[in-house]
């Protein structure tokens, strides 16, 4: 019983229950303008890209070596260890506050669509201000796309890799947001964030758009599957291909982070996304998500049986 309860998907499940109970939405938006106000005091336009590269580099070593020294300090202190992994996943997981906002925006798209653009609006990156019914809803679908499958990919690098695998990976996810790639003031910057981000947010990717043929669709999905090259992170554009696709839906296209529309490539099939097919995706994706973790606990729980 004891080795169940400091088991690490124990201390996942527990994590994902408190986030979807309790929401920490104040502390990542808080970590988030921490580490981009730390940004800008080293990113400044007139710099050369070759020091902005090393700037983006050295602040990200700056803050995560005291951070993984500071983290094995207080697990030998604290009287209970494991509780301080439930803390973190807690504080760093998406789907709680998702699981409120998402559906609360769908459901004012409807009905009053600036009500529906200032609750998108902390969930994402681009402006919210000017986006039409259609905007709205594929801003949705895109938004619970990446975040879900990044809250998957701190899942799996934590249960492969344990805490200090994670607390890297969560470190990474903050310093994607806060120096976005996607925006030109930040790209050179936030260079070394962005590859390794991607390169550990690799495989989750993969593995969840390849769970997603599962469902209903799963031919079109795979028909999908080579326009996901061409996003900036292939791996998220597969799994936007797929996730679109499945549900006879299109996503990508315009959109604004400043006040310059660029035109992103358009994923999926040639069909508005309507809120049915949003609220459908949604859902595929949360059971996607409850399939890996379902999967998990039997691969723990089976071999008990038979010790």
């Amino acid at each position: 019983m004891t080795f169940l309860l400091e088991h690490p998907l124990s201390l996942l499940t527990l994590a994902l229950l408190l986030s979807l109970l309790q929401p920490a939405d104040k502390l990542q938006s808080l970590l988030t303008t921490g580490l981009s106000q730390l940004g800008r005091r080293l990113n400044k336009p007139d710099y050369a890209q070759g020091y902005l590269r090393a700037a983006g580099a050295g602040l990200l070593l700056v803050i995560l070596l005291p951070l993984l020294a500071a983290w094995w300090a207080l697990t030998e202190l604290a009287p209970w260890p494991a509780l301080l992994d439930v803390l973190l996943l807690w504080g760093c997981f998406d789907a709680g506050r998702l699981s409120r906002r998402l559906p609360q925006c769908l459901t004012q798209i409807a009905e009053q669509h600036d009500l529906a653009r200032l609750t998108l609006a902390p969930l994402c990156l681009r402006q919210t201000d000017a986006l039409s019914e259609l905007g709205l809803r594929k801003t949705v679908a895109e938004v619970a796309v990446l975040r879900l499958s990044a809250d998957f990919a701190l899942a799996c690098w934590y249960l492969a890799g344990g805490i200090y695998a994670a607390l890297v990976f969560s470190l990474l996810r903050l310093a994607v947001q806060a120096w976005s790639s996607k925006l030109s003031d930040w790209r050179t910057f936030g260079s070394l964030p962005s590859v390794l981000y991607r390169a550990m947010a690799w495989l989750p990717c993969h593995l969840l758009a390849l769970t997603l043929l599962l469902y209903p669709g799963s031919r079109r999905a795979l028909r999908a599957w080579p326009k996901g090259q061409l996003w900036a992170f292939p791996a998220a554009g597969r799994l936007l291909a797929m996730a679109a696709a499945g549900v006879d839906a299109g996503l990508g296209g315009p959109r604004r982070y400043t006040q310059t529309t660029e035109y992103y490539p358009k994923l999926g099939s040639g069909s508005a996304i309507l809120s049915g097919q949003t609220r459908a995706l949604l859902l595929r994706l949360s059971l996607a998500l409850l399939f890996w973790l379902s999967l998990a606990w039997m691969l723990t729980l089976v071999p008990l049986f038979y010790a």
